[in-house]
């Protein structure tokens, strides 16, 4: 079956959302741009989801999100955005998937000027029309969290889940508030959300098979590894 990569939002659904650079360009030259990112995203899209995993690397990007409830305060914040988007949305031109995906043109935009401006380079940096997969069980779920996780060790851009600093791998470690979820997620591990080695065994078991698995593919050259 042909898998859709451009889900509508609906509210409370979880999506996996990915995107990355166009062509070899990078999308993280250094910390600053990674946290300038997590700020923007904050800014444009904080208030209409919650945030269950991500990882930042260099040309790419996942994040595990649930869509927020609409409700009075999210109204309240939509019309604060005063944009084109806001106002129909409001009025009930547009669906807030629509709105969504604008809010998702100005983050991507806001990074790209202040990239561009740093970097002294001109032009379009992300690919046209970022991916979303809604994801409807919670197996699914779970697994998606830890392959995002996952990534930087797939991508032999580093060995362990916790030496990658831009992924949310230790902020589920930590007590400190941070964009996750923490407790909600934890609690796909634990079914409490209040103890975090449910969620670090999971992580290995899922790092081990990986580990496995693509000591197989190096022995075949037929099989052929996802780059995303």
């Amino acid at each position: 079956m042909r898998i859709n990569y451009w889900q509508t939002f609906y509210e409370g659904c979880f999506y996996h959302i990915y995107n990355r650079a166009i062509g070899r360009a990078w999308l993280f030259a250094n910390d600053e741009n990674n946290h300038y990112f997590l700020k923007k995203w904050k800014q444009y899209i904080h208030p209409y989801i919650e945030t269950y995993a991500y990882c930042l690397m260099v040309n790419h990007f996942h994040f595990l999100v649930r869509v927020r409830r609409i409700d009075n305060a999210m109204r309240q914040q939509i019309e604060q955005e005063n944009t084109v988007a806001s106002r129909k949305f409001l009025n009930g031109e547009i669906e807030f998937n629509t709105f969504l995906e604008d809010q998702f043109k100005r983050l991507f935009s806001a990074y790209t000027l202040a990239y561009n401006k740093q970097q002294s380079r001109h032009g379009s940096l992300f690919q046209e029309s970022f991916k979303r997969i809604q994801i409807g069980n919670e197996v699914k779920l779970i697994n998606t969290l830890c392959y995002i996780h996952h990534n930087p060790i797939h991508h032999d851009a580093s060995p362990f889940y916790d030496v990658w600093t831009f992924s949310s791998f230790k902020a589920y470690l930590s007590q400190a508030n941070t964009l996750i979820e923490r407790q909600e997620g934890l609690k796909l591990f634990d079914g409490m959300g209040v103890n975090s080695k449910a969620f670090e065994n999971y992580h290995e078991t899922y790092r081990q098979s990986k580990t496995a698995f693509r000591q197989h593919i190096d022995e075949d050259d037929n099989l052929i590894i996802d780059g995303d």
